[in-house]
């Protein structure tokens, strides 16, 4: 994702869209190999400086700033975010995860159900969402998370049976619903 998008804002500097998809691949890149790096609040700060009214920019940075345990100043982008484009699927799992890692259960509830419905093929939400209620202690909503969660798991293993990341939300997903021996 980082070389593609290198690419194309080496061809179009002002795609803020192609900054901020930078920076979430720098973010995942920070995820997976540890440690610090600055590259991906550098990208999105470029790509605020094209279009400071990208409401998924702000979501992405809400997501860095949140890694970087400046909660508050993540939770500013978020409300930025939603402000500009409450229907964006970004914005809403920004919210969804700020919202998780702050113990507000049921406000993450409420963003990763519409995150979740705003893109069939997530299932980090569907996940989440299952960790949510389970925090909330409501077991039907629990189960109707993991139900959706095992469901959008299955659809990828049925074409990759090797994805391990996916296998391991459809073991969680089977252990919620008392499926253990199946998980």
């Amino acid at each position: 994702i980082v070389r593609l998008c290198a690419r194309a804002t080496e061809i179009d500097p002002r795609y803020a869209h192609a900054w901020a998809l930078m920076a979430i691949g720098y973010m995942k890149l920070r995820e997976a190999l540890g440690g610090h790096s600055d590259e991906g609040m550098a990208a999105i700060e470029r790509a605020l400086a094209v279009d400071p009214d990208l409401a998924e920019a702000h979501a992405v940075k809400a997501q860095l700033l949140l890694s970087d345990g400046a909660a508050e100043a993540a939770a500013g982008e978020v409300a930025i975010a939603l402000e500009l484009n409450p229907e964006s699927y970004e914005v809403n799992r920004s919210a969804g995860r700020l919202n998780y890692q702050l113990h507000h259960y049921q406000d993450a509830v409420r963003f990763y159900e519409k995150a979740a419905a705003l893109m069939e093929a997530d299932l980090n939400s569907a996940s989440m969402l299952i960790s949510s209620y389970t925090a909330l202690r409501d077991d039907a909503g629990m189960r109707r998370a993991a139900q959706l969660a095992l469901k959008r798991a299955e659809a990828v293993l049925a074409h990759d049976q090797n994805n391990s990341m996916v296998a391991g939300y459809s073991a969680y997903a089977l252990a919620a619903l008392g499926e253990g021996e199946r998980a």
